[in-house]
């Protein structure tokens, strides 16, 4: 098992249809399934499962949580911590304010490592806690375009166990869950879900037992259920983002010098 899919077995998913939020130094979208079902065009993985007969997609977006602290650095913010409880504050009226991720490049669904990071939409007015809040919305959208990838060759999604760093926000969760149009589950212990499902392999390795016996889902700590208000308010930035990626695709090549 790689990372991820030893993480899926540790958090227990590995029934088909079931799936994980991991909101790290990198984000990822994984959904266990039952077949092959790529997506190449549009940068999903494909892969064998750790476990035998079956298979799982991932979105992977390159840069997630890193942009917290990407931001809290680049704002002499105290840490991360401090420069989200200015997001907190700050209400979320943002105007045309928007953040692409792209830091590192971007992978699912873009697959170019020519994209950038950009602020768009500074005025006057923008504050620490503006773009704090603008770097979560866009981890957040570059989320739902993965998710938006995975669909199209997977089927849909219901819900996410959420796993990972920037989990503990209460705030981003509320972002995600109303970007992404689901439920997002927290389990208890997901932080040491890769560690837990090698260990998981390892019992299944010497014992024999079935994989549904040792692989159980781990007990729910809270769901966060999609805020249709705030789903409402996030849309247009949303469709700004999107649009932004596409008018400055061939800046971000010129920028290269590709």
């Amino acid at each position: 098992a790689g990372d991820n899919a030893a993480g899926a077995v540790g958090v227990g998913v590995v029934a088909p249809g079931s799936a994980f939020l991991s909101l790290g130094t990198s984000g990822v979208l994984f959904v266990s399934g039952d077949r092959f079902a790529p997506n190449p065009e549009r940068g999903v993985h494909a892969f064998c499962h750790a476990l035998p007969g079956r298979w799982h997609q991932m979105s992977v977006m390159l840069s997630a949580a890193s942009c917290l602290s990407f931001a809290a650095r680049l704002t002499g913010a105290a840490d991360e911590a401090a420069l989200l409880r200015e997001a907190e504050s700050h209400g979320g009226d943002l105007g045309p304010l928007v953040f692409l991720p792209y830091l590192s490049g971007e992978r699912t669904p873009h697959n170019d490592p020519h994209a950038k990071g950009v602020f768009f939409g500074l005025t006057h007015d923008t504050d620490r806690g503006a773009l704090a809040r603008a770097v979560l919305e866009g981890v957040a959208f570059a989320f739902a375009d993965g998710l938006n990838a995975l669909e199209e060759a997977g089927g849909r999604v219901e819900r996410f166990l959420v796993i990972g760093g920037g989990a503990r926000s209460a705030l981003w969760g509320r972002i995600l869950a109303s970007a992404l149009g689901r439920p997002l589950d927290y389990p208890e212990g997901g932080e040491v879900g890769p560690a837990f499902g090698a260990a998981r392999l390892a019992r299944l390795a010497v014992t024999g037992e079935e994989p549904e016996t040792v692989c159980q889902p781990l007990e729910i700590r809270h769901t966060v259920e999609p805020d249709p208000i705030l789903a409402a308010a996030l849309a247009p930035r949303r469709r700004l983002f999107r649009r932004l990626y596409g008018d400055l695709t061939a800046a971000f090549r010129e920028a290269d010098g590709a």
